[in-house]
């Protein structure tokens, strides 16, 4: 059904997936053949940088690769061990997640935009620190960002929200933040002006539908709920006026019209849990949970279509692969899948026909940090964090290449940073260390 929304209007299922302030180094350490960390370029474009990090207890460090120079740029210590890297909504900055210590870092990456040239700097700890109970879900749509705290309901601590940019982030700050009337795991979608975030009827419950916030400086208020159920909430993305959302009964479609929304729901046979979107891509892709499937979801026509992603690909004990991270490269021309055998598959956008695959990781540890998938906003390249071997994987996605960075350590979290191109990669992509 669809209803008009004016903002002028005053359980998860209990299956478990892995869980996947300023410290006081002021460089790095460059590795033989490498750059010095303190060069500044003024190049017309730049591969960007990688940061992953070492959890290691109080010995825990995020580290910086360049691709430019493909050595070990900067090193600093974390106060507490990481659990996912993101990179910022314009890719200047590295979100580093510590989910378990109840707060978030900030790296500087060096590579920015500067007028009409590329500037490149030493990477950087930013000095301030967000803090609040379980950060999870991480969200980007066009220059923002939006990080969701789960909070928790044993001890009475209510979720959050925060909203950022780069811009923000370069004044030492985030945009505006909310405090919700529950604890839940849930998410916050930013939009321009506005933030759609889950809600839940009471704390520790699974959350069921939708609350629109807009936002009033550095607070937003409350513009009341969408009507549209969404039992089993888990996932959401936005392309273009669509904003889509992971139930248990199918997907619920936002669509923003100018100052409302409309909002109904679009049938799939399973429930979804991930969603993906780019914004050059019409179609967005939801992926269900526990089967791992992919329905192509056309929010203008109200459908979703079941598409193979797997090409025959079966795990050891004969049944069909699952699903470990999911994204679209930079320019939404193909959706990448990497699977739980250790494969990476590319799937072409324009029909969603299975492009190839390539054989990245020996082993996918049962236990311990996860294996991550991050793309470049510079080129047509992917990687891969393999923390079995340990080392990082580089893909060519046209010629489906691929290159290895060998490490000392099994990385936790990858994110790439850099300058991207006006309509790179807008999808981030969530976590897979938390409960669906």
């Amino acid at each position: 059904m669809k209803r008009s929304f004016s903002p002028t209007a005053a359980a998860l299922l209990a299956a478990s997936v892995l869980l996947a302030a300023c410290n006081n180094d002021t460089g790095g350490t460059a590795l033989p053949g490498g750059e010095d960390d303190h060069d500044h370029d003024h190049g017309a474009e730049n591969a960007g940088r990688l940061v992953f990090t070492h959890a290691d207890g109080n010995n825990s460090r995020v580290y910086v690769h360049d691709l430019e120079s493909q050595s070990m740029l900067a090193d600093f210590a974390l106060v507490h061990p990481a659990t996912a890297v993101h990179s910022s909504p314009e890719h200047r900055y590295a979100v580093i997640v510590q989910r378990d210590d109840d707060q978030v870092e900030f790296l500087d990456g060096g590579v920015y935009r500067h007028d009409d040239h590329i500037d490149e700097g030493a990477p950087a700890m930013l000095p301030f620190t967000l803090s609040g109970v379980r950060p999870t879900h991480y969200r980007t749509n066009g220059e923002q960002g939006a990080l969701f705290f789960d909070g928790d309901s044993g001890n009475a601590v209510l979720s959050q929200f925060h909203l950022l940019s780069d811009e923000s982030l370069e004044s030492g700050g985030t945009l505006a933040h909310q405090t919700l009337d529950t604890a839940h795991h849930g998410i916050a979608e930013p939009l321009s002006g506005l933030v759609l975030a889950s809600h839940a009827a009471a704390s520790g419950d699974s959350p069921d539908s939708i609350t629109v916030f807009a936002q009033h400086g550095d607070h937003f208020h409350g513009e009341g709920e969408l009507a549209t159920a969404c039992p089993g909430l888990h996932g959401g993305a936005t392309s273009g006026f669509y904003s889509v959302f992971g139930c248990s009964d199918g997907v619920l479609v936002a669509e923003l019209h100018g100052d409302h929304f409309h909002d109904n729901k679009v049938a799939v046979p399973e429930r979804v849990a991930t969603v993906r979107a780019h914004p050059d891509v019409a179609e967005l892709a939801g992926f269900s949970y526990p089967g791992n499937n992919l329905f192509v979801i056309d929010p203008e026509a109200g459908s979703a279509t079941l598409v193979d992603w797997r090409d025959g690909a079966v795990d050891g004990g004969g049944g069909p692969v699952g699903a470990l991270a999911q994204t679209f490269d930079a320019h939404g021309e193909h959706l990448l899948i990497l699977d739980s055998e250790g494969a990476l598959h590319v799937l072409e956008t324009a029909d969603w026909s299975h492009r190839g695959s390539v054989t990245l990781l020996d082993t996918v540890p049962a236990s311990g940090p996860a294996p991550a998938l991050a793309v470049s906003g510079a080129g047509d390249q992917a990687f891969v964090s393999d923390p079995a071997a340990p080392a990082i994987h580089i893909i060519d996605l046209e010629a489906l290449s691929l290159e290895t960075v060998p490490l000392a350590f099994p990385p936790t979290g990858l994110a790439w940073t850099g300058v991207g191109e006006a309509h790179d990669h807008d999808d981030t992509g969530e976590d897979h260390d938390h409960d669906h």
